[in-house]
């Protein structure tokens, strides 16, 4: 009867320590799996709006941005050979990298932002353009063209007092940082 209850308890005891190790397996696999910002990054969506663009960079976008978590602006992201070949696969009016928030050089976000803060502005998009509106007092909307040779940016804003008109000639990384910007804005306001 004792030998079988040393038995028992080395049985017990080999069953506790098992599971404690699988335990811990465990809470190290899933503190290992946790991204900075505690989302996995595949739920993120950073990258969707690529789904029906070039073939090929909404893969790439997923490796540079969501597997990195790199969809918060703030951070500076790590200058790889993905966002290199991401952007020797684009095509005019493809966006740039959606993690990777470039300034417009005839835009603010903070005149993106008022465009869409009612949630009505309409969004145009063709290949290589796109223009985002909001005619609700008077004329307010911003445009890009993203084509060889025309690359531009319109914004124009005739909302009472002093309109405000500005027309640029860009560089195609400038009018490509416009689009995203503008393509970033009309995603908001679900366009």
């Amino acid at each position: 009867m004792t030998s079988l209850l040393r038995i028992n308890r080395r049985v017990s005891l080999m069953f506790l320590v098992a599971m404690a190790v699988v335990f811990s397996g465990l809470a190290i696999s899933q503190a290992v799996a946790q991204t900075p910002d505690g989302e996995t990054p595949a739920n993120e969506g950073v990258c969707d709006g690529l789904q029906g663009a070039t073939p090929g960079l909404f893969g790439l976008c997923n490796a540079y941005c969501e597997a990195q978590d790199l969809d918060d602006f703030e951070k500076e992201p790590p200058r790889t050979k993905i966002l290199a070949n991401y952007r020797k696969k684009m095509k005019a009016g493809d966006p740039d990298m959606p993690c990777i928030q470039a300034p417009c050089a005839c835009v603010s976000q903070d005149e993106l932002n008022e465009m869409t803060a009612d949630g009505i502005a309409e969004c145009n998009q063709l290949s290589g353009q796109i223009r985002i509106e909001d005619n609700v007092v008077g004329i307010h909307f911003a445009n890009t063209d993203t084509a060889a040779g025309r690359e531009r940016c319109t914004y124009v804003k005739a909302t009472g007092g002093s309109p405000t008109v500005r027309v640029m000639t860009l560089t195609q990384e400038e009018a490509q940082a416009c689009y995203t910007a503008i393509a970033n804005s009309c995603a908001a306001v679900g366009e």
